[in-house]
């Protein structure tokens, strides 16, 4: 361990699964103050594993055995913060072939932030499906050749009995990662999910079933004191402030789909795979599905909002027990497909959990399938692919069509073997317009439609990953949920990002910290609380400025390995489905044209405009 680092294990354990070996090498303090954790230090710990031999060889194939999978905590992880239960993954995307991370909640980060490692690298490939058990900072290869078939939560199940340890906590994938479905995601605990961008495709091309771990080592942290005065604090200016006691209290009580209503009364919850924003939406949301079905309430580690839901159902005669659903899930199969039975809904969530895909890539696929066949669009070679399904049955509203696809995706049976690569490829197979495909460098369009908030429109064509809502939540800032003012963060005319390009940047800036520290960004604390819960972890001297600096390192790094995966500024645009102009609903009339803004956002960011890549100079002034 390097000395005097505090709020860190100090150790990196690269493992190859090819010859089943374990490096531990030590953190370097000055990456640690640099990169922090989480995705930063995944970031950087890539880019010095890759050559440029490294990256043409994942050009052609993501699924090679030199994509370096990393598992990761951050300073933060475990601590006082509010909400600081998470990790974080990072890999190439074999969706996107560029730069893809995730985080997630529940309670297998503290157990790797315990593990004796600050991150697990993961290369190589093993002959047959194994399992990586962690425990007392040592770690184990074993055999999963029972388990390679079983779901998510049975394998949790499983190794738990197997190992004959309740305290063991599991990251796993399920079938979907095993048929290398190209959006496959992660589980661990309830439901919790790293889902975007194929992450559990990578892990299951690696033949790696899943990582147990029962942590054991406590981490050193400078000053929990610092830590118990911010959340008095916290607490204090809270009590003043309406809207930020509310907001917890909606979550709390309905999750993530409190959402559902308000995004539809703002033009944002996008139906009928992008082209309506007016639908039944009383149907799905998460009062409805309340008063419907017994809900129970849990929360990740830390959590002071528990947006965490059980939903109980009867199906098939059997009680079955859904975590979620979450916002972005109903609306991916409810009113992005035109269903809206709250049942087969709720169902279609929970068969996406148990196989392990996306949610959001799986619904997106989907409902570009109906639009295709609804629109008479390559009729014929869906038809070729078509294998228990009628093209009759290929509808808006086709409450049955959702469970009976989303089993051949995760199976990659029939049209599911299409639809299992996601909106891009399935314009190339079908031979239509790829302009009609809902993504951004190949990661398919969240539920937030980018007419209702320029500014979430700039953050989803310049993220180094693509469309995602979580690397810059800029909907939420336009709403009032939160603002930074100082960082022109706030809320204003959300028709319009003129003036607030800086405001974007500083915000993604500030998700990678989040994403690097790490902790949840569903809580915002003032930045000066950030800062210093930061300095309590760590001990360090973190400023406004050096803090924000490292944010800009960590998004400049992650682009920088996208360029040389091969994005350019040709690929910072939305595709023309998601710019028609709609002529009903809250967002009627607009037309988005982001041009003015992206040169902006370039000239800010320091990207050449005729590449796309980071600057030279912009890269060594920070030290990259």
């Amino acid at each position: 361990m390097s000395e005097n680092l505090i709020g860190y294990n100090g150790k990196i354990a690269h493992v190859n699964l090819t010859d089943q070996t374990v490096d531990v090498k030590d953190l370097d303090a000055q990456i640690a103050k640099d990169y922090l954790g989480g995705t930063g230090l995944s970031a950087k710990i890539t880019h010095d594993l890759l050559s440029k031999d490294g990256y043409d060889t994942l050009k052609n194939d993501p699924f090679s055995e030199i994509n370096p999978l990393i598992f990761a905590t951050g300073p933060v992880t475990g601590t006082l913060r509010p909400s600081s239960g998470r990790y974080s993954v990072t890999a190439i995307s074999p969706l996107t072939g560029i730069w893809a991370e995730g985080t997630s909640g529940g309670y297998f980060c503290i157990s790797l932030r315990n593990s004796g490692f600050d991150a697990i690298v993961l290369t190589g490939k093993a002959k047959t499906p194994i399992y990586l058990y962690i425990h007392d900072q040592a770690i184990e290869f074993k055999d999963a050749s029972d388990i390679w078939g079983k779901n998510t939560y049975d394998t949790q199940s499983y190794l738990k009995k197997e190992l004959n340890n309740d305290k063991v906590r599991v990251a796993t994938i399920g079938i979907a990662g095993e048929n290398l479905v190209k959006y496959a995601g992660i589980m661990n605990d309830e439901g919790r999910y790293i889902g975007r961008a194929g992450l559990g495709a990578v892990m299951g091309s690696k033949n790696l079933k899943a990582i147990a771990i029962h942590g054991t080592h406590r981490v050193q942290i400078a000053d929990n004191k610092i830590g118990k005065e911010l959340l008095k604090e916290a607490e204090d200016a809270k009590r003043g402030d309406l809207l930020k006691s509310i907001t917890p209290f909606l979550f709390t009580l309905y999750g993530t789909n409190c959402y559902l209503d308000i995004g539809m009364a703002l033009g944002d919850t996008p139906g009928y795979y992008f082209t309506k924003n007016e639908f039944f939406a009383a149907k799905l949301t998460g009062k409805t599905l309340r008063e419907e079905y017994p809900v129970l309430d849990y929360g990740c580690a830390g959590c002071t909002m528990r947006c965490g839901k059980v939903t109980i159902i009867e199906h098939e005669d059997k009680e079955i027990r859904v975590d979620g659903p979450e916002y972005e899930s109903v609306a991916a199969f409810g009113t992005l497909c035109g269903v809206f039975d709250s049942k087969e809904v709720i169902l279609s969530h929970h068969m996406c959990n148990v196989y392990g895909f996306d949610t959001i890539s799986g619904g997106v696929s989907i409902a570009f399938l109906i639009y295709l066949v609804e629109n008479n669009l390559g009729i014929e070679n869906i038809k070729s692919h078509l294998k228990d399904i009628e093209i009759g049955e290929i509808r808006w509203g086709n409450k049955d069509l959702l469970l009976k696809l989303i089993d051949k995706i995760a199976k990659r049976e029939g049209i599911g073997n299409i639809l299992a690569e996601g909106v891009r490829a399935m314009a190339k197979e079908f031979q239509v317009d790829p302009e009609l495909a809902a993504h951004v460098k190949g990661l398919e369009m969240p539920m937030h439609d980018p007419r209702a908030f320029a500014g979430q429109a700039l953050s989803y064509i310049t993220c180094y990953m693509g469309a995602s809502h979580e690397k810059c939540d800029w909907f939420s800032a336009e709403m009032g949920l939160f603002s930074y003012t100082n960082l022109r963060i706030k809320s204003g005319d959300r028709t319009t990002i003129k003036g607030k390009e800086k405001g974007v940047i500083n915000l993604q800036n500030l998700r990678a910290i989040d994403d690097s520290a790490v902790n949840c960004n569903f809580i915002n604390p003032t930045f000066d609380h950030i800062i210093k819960h930061i300095n309590a972890a760590t001990g360090s001297d973190y400023s406004r400025k050096s803090l924000l600096l490292v944010g800009e390192r960590i998004n400049t790094l992650k682009r920088l390995i996208s360029c040389n995966l091969g994005i350019t500024r040709d690929d910072d645009r939305l595709p023309e489905h998601l710019n028609k102009v709609l002529k009903s609903g809250k967002t009627e009339g607009i037309k988005l044209d982001l041009t003015p803004n992206l040169k902006k956002y370039y000239k800010i960011r320091g990207w050449d405009w005729e590449t796309g890549w980071p600057t030279k100079e912009k890269l060594e002034e920070l030290n990259i």
